[in-house]
């Protein structure tokens, strides 16, 4: 795929520069030295893309078990606290008797 700086005029006037045929191949080298970096930022762009939507994946799982342990740790501290406070009446009821 060609680049899209390529379609600059490097020259403000058509005499401006002096090209000869080591500034061409440098010019060519130095495209395809582009072209093959912008190749690569587009395939590293596609694999952080699915890298992010994995992990986002994976916080979303993440945050419902989360979710979930908290809800049992509320019931079970409920429990707990009904328990006691049965167990605080049972004691106070066989005092008084």
């Amino acid at each position: 795929m060609a680049s899209s700086w390529k379609n600059y005029s490097m020259a403000t006037k058509p005499n401006d520069v002096n090209w000869t045929v080591s500034t061409t191949e440098r010019f060519l080298e130095t495209t395809r030295q582009v072209d093959k970096l912008e190749m690569e930022h587009r395939m590293h762009e596609v694999q952080c893309e699915e890298r992010w939507k994995t992990t986002f994946q994976r916080l979303e799982s993440i945050d419902e078990q989360l979710s979930k342990m908290d809800q049992r740790m509320l019931t079970l501290g409920g429990t707990i606290i009904l328990f006691l406070a049965g167990v605080i009446v049972t004691l106070v009821t066989m005092q008084g008797v």
